[in-house]
């Protein structure tokens, strides 16, 4: 595909982008590499390693650090994030009708679905393993066809595979970074692989060499193995539109306002098109790709995106001033960041350990030589082999000159304080982490109360809690996203997965006319919010919230009475059973019986009490039938009304849904219209190149043949002389 000039000439920009993106972005990111192998491959560098065997010191060691990270890791396992989708303020109030909530519903319970689905590989999981470990992850969002045969597409949420090799714009100020100017993702390919996708001629001017500084190497060599770096370039352009805000409450561009009118007029509709209001000029946004391996740009696609696809997801950074090149810059920061010196700490104390029990010697004896008879020397130079040890009592035999007799030495023990070293670390490590249920480990059964270990444990989530956030704010960042997509992508008949509240899965049909009980999800992406909140309670604060309710149930019995009859639910909320959704679902069932019950005996003991006499039947009778009479008169009247009415509101609502829907699909015209401009602009380069090739090749031909017609004429004029 030839590309436009305008794109082609993007590439230094790009170039000068990624470049900066990643020197403003290295001490993180070495950072990240740093933290990540410290917790879960080897907390001994190579200097450590060297110091070791120097020292002949055994190269052991006794990391603690990822048992605390995959505790949380297990924690908020159980602590499924809320999301929660409204309608935005300023949505008219033509749209918010039942349809308009149902379908509201569905979209909430689809993206828990998207979150929490199999095939995201355990999405949540690995994200907050990336926050607390590294101090950060990244998570990009994207559409595929569903399978191989399939026309549709869905929309997809991933995990990077190596958070390291995206990039952001440095000016970008929100914690998801979706603010900045542009956002890459870098994948490195074999050269081979490489030159297969997109020719050899590419490779021709690219060097392959080691890598090292702190410089971007487009290409590189590494293990003898030739690496080109692919990079996914998204940029965000701003184009100055001018909008209108119409009689009905609806915001569109002026550009298309005309062509919704003639629409209308021509339709046939028995209403006027609605008139402008008020106008103003805004900035409207769009994400362009460029795929680029730092030679050249190889292809441009305007994307369906909104917003930036690819989301930062912060843990506790910090923006810290550098007093060396004098300007502040991100600081991502693990949660096991400070916990780094007592780990080293503990392992430099454990290895002195290790080093006195490898070369300690059961018994060591002191003794002249003089008086170690010559066949007995082995057995004092091995004395834990011999059970009898011999010596020379008197200097060759002189009773006058007597020997030392040999005495076992004293041997010198390990300092008190590593062994005090070695076992505190572990307190000081709890006290840096802020993680206090531990304490159960390093503390006697009988010194250390139940409830000290539950208010142990709340104090560490707390600790924990800005990782929490921090993780909240990214997933925010991707519903806004997905919520932006899915009128977009999701536009014909179909079957849609969904997770209730209640953890339930289930399917909803969508955009099917057909079907009665069937949502449409041609909404306005500005007419929702969403937020994602922390979820439910952990076990553990759910164990402290039922001990408090059985408590309170026991000291009181008008509280006792009120949880029987109208807090059933909440008790259950708080009990972490197998088939606790069911004894919910049972428990509801159960009370609306006994609800119904206690009003059907209320009831007949009213009736029972006030039996009227058979003359005050009659009367009552008559006077209920007058009274039937008159109600069924004015029930007409107002069903009348009512009709009316109905039809009114059915009538505009269908003709705001119908201008909805047209609106849409103008916006939808428009961008098809952009794209098929720009494929007709790469098509017409593409031709002109090829009748350039093509006159080329003629004119080539028509000089070889007059060459060959000069050099007949030549041998003509010469073969008479012969």
């Amino acid at each position: 595909m030839v590309l436009a000039a305008k794109h082609k000439d993007k590439l230094e920009k790009i170039r000068e982008d990624v470049t900066q993106s990643h020197q403003y972005f290295r001490k993180n990111i070495d950072r990240y590499k740093e933290f990540v192998k410290f917790v879960f491959d080897t907390a001994l560098s190579d200097e450590d390693l060297a110091a070791l065997e120097a020292l002949q010191k055994p190269n052991i060691e006794f990391n603690v650090l990822e048992s605390y990270v995959s505790r949380l890791r297990g924690e908020f396992a159980d602590n499924e994030p809320g999301i929660l989708v409204s309608a935005a303020d300023g949505t008219p109030s033509e749209v918010l009708d039942e349809k308009f909530f149902k379908t509201m519903k569905v979209i909430e319970e689809h993206i828990r679905e998207m979150f929490d689905n199999s095939k995201n590989d355990s999405l949540q999981n690995k994200i907050f393993n990336d926050v607390l470990a590294g101090g950060y992850s990244v998570v990009g969002i994207y559409t595929d066809y569903i399978n191989d045969m399939s026309f549709e597409q869905n929309i997809y949420v991933e995990r990077v595979f190596d958070p390291t090799l995206t990039g952001f714009d440095p000016m970008a100020r929100d914690s998801h970074k979706g603010d900045g100017r542009y956002c890459f993702e870098i994948i490195p390919m074999t050269r081979d692989d490489f030159e297969n996708e997109f020719g050899a001629e590419l490779t021709k001017n690219m060097t392959f060499t080691k890598t090292g500084g702190s410089e971007f190497n487009w290409s590189y060599k590494a293990q003898e193995q030739e690496i080109v770096m692919l990079v996914d370039y998204y940029e965000k352009i701003a184009e100055r539109k001018k909008i209108v805000k119409l009689s009905n409450g609806a915001v569109i561009l002026k550009e298309h306002y005309q062509e919704m009118a003639d629409h209308i007029n021509q339709s046939g509709m028995l209403r006027a098109a609605p008139i402008v209001v008020s106008e103003r000029w805004t900035s409207l946004e769009t994400i362009h790709r460029y795929r680029t391996c730092g030679t050249e740009v190889l292809e441009h696609k305007l994307t369906a995106y909104k917003q930036l696809p690819l989301v930062f997801v912060d843990g506790n950074s910090m923006v810290v001033y550098d007093k060396g090149s004098g300007v502040s810059q991100q600081m991502t920061r693990p949660y096991v960041y400070h916990a780094k010196g007592i780990q080293k700490l503990k392992n430099f104390a454990g290895q002195t350990v290790g080093n006195e029990i490898e070369n300690m010697s059961m018994t060591t004896w002191v003794t002249s030589l003089d008086s170690i008879p010559e066949k007995y020397l082995e057995a004092h130079l091995n004395p834990q082999h011999a059970q009898t040890l011999v010596y020379n009592e008197f200097y060759k035999s002189n009773p006058d000159i007597k020997l030392t007799p040999p005495r076992e030495a004293q041997r010198t023990p390990t300092p008190p304080i590593v062994i005090e070293t070695f076992m505190g670390s572990d307190a000081t490590m709890q006290s840096v982490l802020g993680s206090f249920d531990a304490q159960q480990g390093h503390i006697g059964a009988n010194d250390l109360s139940g409830k000290a270990i539950q208010m142990g444990a709340m104090q560490s989530n707390t600790s924990a809690m800005p990782y929490f956030m921090g993780y909240i704010n990214g997933m925010n960042r991707v519903a806004q996203i997905i919520i932006d997509l899915i009128p977009k992508f999701y536009i014909t008949p179909r079957t849609l997965p969904i997770k209730k509240d209640n953890g339930k899965r289930s399917y909803v049909v969508a955009n099917d006319e057909g079907q009665e009980d069937a949502v449409f999800l041609n909404y306005d992406p500005n007419s929702l919010n969403i937020s994602v909140e922390v979820g439910v309670n952990t076990k553990m604060q759910k164990q402290i919230a039922l001990e408090t309710i059985v408590t309170l149930m026991g000291a009181s019995e008008l509280f006792s009475e009120f949880m029987n009859t109208e807090g059933l639910e909440v008790l259950l909320e708080n009990i972490d059973i197998r088939g606790i959704e069911e004894l919910k679902e049972r428990s509801k069932q159960f009370m609306e019986q006994k609800r119904a019950m206690q009003q059907a005996a209320f009831q007949a003991e009213q009736e029972k009490a006030g039996q009227p006499s058979e003359a005050d039947k009659l009367i009552m009778a008559e006077l209920a039938i007058e009274k039937d009479k008159i109600e069924q008169k004015r029930e007409e009247a107002e069903g009348k009304q009512s009709i009316a009415v109905a039809d009114v509101a059915i009538k505009e609502q269908k003709a705001y849904q119908d201008f909805i829907g047209m609106m849409a699909k103008i916006e939808n015209d428009a961008t098809k219209n952009e794209m098929t401009e720009q494929k007709a602009l790469a098509d017409t380069a593409q031709n002109a190149v090829k009748n350039a090739i093509e006159v080329a090749k003629a004119k080539s031909s028509a000089d070889g043949k007059h060459k060959m017609a000069d050099g007949s004429m030549m041998y003509d004029n010469e073969m008479p002389q012969g």
